[in-house]
């Protein structure tokens, strides 16, 4: 039972920082049609974008389940950056694995790693 509970955490987490990535990517794309962001700039809002949206998510998932924040927070970042990339792939990006990736990777562990623990104290 409680491996049933701590998978429907990560899936609830997981959920809640793909709607909140695409809903706030959505907005953006709206504010992107009346002016022109320079593409440094852009690449900047993708990673403050995913990072809140995993801070949200993992947020949800620990507070679901109510313990254990930084392996929950582990999980969620980890399954949160392979579907990103896997529906990057599916809507046109390049299949290749750059150090670039490699440092988002590390970065949604971080992030949901302290995203984890922040949710068990809250």
């Amino acid at each position: 039972m409680e491996w049933e509970n701590y998978f429907k955490s990560i899936f609830k987490g997981l959920i809640f920082a793909l709607m909140a990535t695409f809903l706030v990517t959505a907005i953006l794309s709206f504010i992107m049609n009346s002016i022109t962001l320079p593409d440094g700039l852009f690449n900047i809002i993708y990673v403050v974008i995913s990072s809140l949206a995993l801070l949200i998510g993992t947020v949800a998932a620990v507070k679901n389940y109510g313990s254990k924040g930084w392996i929950i927070g582990l999980s969620v970042g980890c399954i949160f950056y392979i579907s990103l990339y896997f529906i990057g792939i599916l809507f046109g990006a390049e299949a290749s694995l750059t150090v670039y990736d490699f440092i988002k990777f590390a970065l949604c562990l971080l992030i949901g790693a302290f995203s984890g623990m922040l949710g068990v104290n809250l």
